[in-house]
Order: structure tokens, then C-alpha cells, then sequence
């Protein structure tokens, strides 16, 4: 997540803990006391524990957050996922998906593996982002051979204006706080426009804006500065 979260609640503030999908896990009172917590079954279904604070036997709070964009209907035990609702008890939407195949071939069917991808709208799955960016050997040869010096055969790239280390540098704060995040199959694409250049098209052109892109286990598939970034269906942006 690119910031913590926090709700208020019985005119308290209080602070999220997620996990690595964005799923709510506990809750913090303003002094970092556990107030509220759950776990969820493989396909949402909430196993809460009310957490009472040592110091006052009367505090009880509650959070209805379910999966990364679900939110609890109390009356009807469903979940709200923006375009459609949730039946933790099926495992599946309770109305086609209005995206039709674009969101999979089982129209009312939740994401395919809940340990590793969310559905964050209620339109089509989204693996998780990695958490951590790998810049393993491979990676940082293939951006070195295209997008560093004059190597032969990589003349029409764009070329980063900076030493190694801060070439290194650029790639992590890109990756640890992008514009927008994309997904690409089963890669992931950062994009961040940043405040100084960084590089240059073959053309001389100066550039301030990077692309970062990587497997889905964070391994560094290849990074470079750009001059524009494409329009995107709203579907491909998951951040």
C-alpha cells in the first residue's frame, strides 16, 4: 500500500493493518493498542475476534473490510465490490460480471486463486504487485546493454543520464512510489514522472519520466527513461 490506513470509529481514530493483498487484518486505537481483528476463509468468508483493550473493557469497534475493495452489508451478509456484490458463502458474485469475458470465462466467478490475485472492482482479476524489487543480474545487464552508453545494436534506445548507483537508486523509488502501477500479463509496469531529467531519446531529447518493469516476483525485467506514457484501459491500471 503506498500509505497506511485509518477509519475513524466511535469518534476514535484508528489505524489498518493489511496484508500483502490489501486485506484488513487488525485494527490500532491511537495509542497502537489491537482493538479488532479477523481472518478470512480461502474465499472471503470473515472469522472475526473482538479484541477488548486491557485498559477499558468497554471498547468494542468493528470494521467491515472484507477482500481489497469489499466492504460488508451487515443486513444481507454480502459484500460490496463496487460493480457487483459477493457471496463469501458461494465463493462467487451474485451477478454477472458487466465486463462479460473480458473479466474471465465464469461469469460470476471470483478470481481463480484469492492467495494470490484480488478483484478489487468486481470486473476481472489483478495478481498482487511484489512488494520488494529484485535488481538481479540478469535485469540490470539487460537495461545496462540498451539503455546505458553506445553499446551496438542499442543506439535507437533511450539512454539514462546517470552513473550505476543512481540509475539503481532511480529504479527502487520508482518501484516503491509510482504514478501508477500496470499490469502486463504476469509483469508489472511503474511509471512516475520525477521532478529532475534522467535521461535521453537518440534524438537529444531530455526525459524526467521512467518506466520500471518487472515479473511477478519482483525480479527487474528491464527500466528506461521515456517521453510519454500510453493512454490505458481503465482495467489495466490497478494503481
Amino acid at each position: 500500500m503506498k500509505s497506511p490506513s485509518a477509519r475513524f470509529e466511535r469518534g476514535k481514530l484508528h489505524y489498518i493493518v493489511s496484508d500483502h493483498q490489501g486485506t484488513v487484518r487488525e485494527m490500532l486505537s491511537e495509542e497502537g493498542v489491537l482493538v479488532w481483528a479477523q481472518r478470512l476463509t480461502t474465499w472471503g468468508k470473515a472469522e472475526r475476534f473482538q479484541v477488548i483493550a486491557s485498559n477499558n473493557p468497554d471498547y468494542h469497534v468493528n470494521c467491515n473490510q472484507r477482500f481489497c475493495g469489499q466492504f460488508e452489508d451487515e443486513e444481507s451478509g454480502l459484500y460490496y465490490n463496487r460493480f457487483r456484490y459477493y457471496s463469501p458463502e458461494t465463493g462467487q458474485y451474485i451477478s454477472p460480471d458487466p465486463i462479460g469475458l473480458l473479466g474471465g470465462v465464469n461469469p460470476y466467478g471470483y478470481v481463480h486463486n484469492p492467495t494470490n490475485f484480488i478483484d478489487p472492482f468486481g470486473l476481472a482479476p489483478c495478481p498482487t504487485p511484489p512488494k520488494k524489487i529484485n535488481l538481479t543480474k540478469d535485469g540490470v545487464q539487460h537495461v545496462k546493454d540498451r539503455h546505458v552508453g553506445n553499446v551496438p545494436g542499442w543506439s535507437h534506445k533511450s539512454k539514462w543520464a546517470l552513473n550505476n548507483a543512481d540509475v539503481k537508486s532511480t529504479i527502487r523509488d520508482v518501484f516503491r512510489k509510482p504514478d501508477r502501477i500496470i499490469r502486463d500479463g504476469d509483469r508489472f509496469i511503474y511509471e512516475k514522472t520525477l521532478k529532475r531529467d534522467v535521461g535521453i531519446t537518440p534524438e537529444g531529447e531530455v526525459l524526467n519520466k521512467v518506466r520500471v518493469v518487472t515479473e511477478s516476483n519482483g525480479d527487474l525485467v528491464t527500466a528506461f527513461p521515456q517521453s510519454v506514457f500510453k493512454d490505458l484501459k481503465p482495467t489495466d491500471v490497478i494503481f
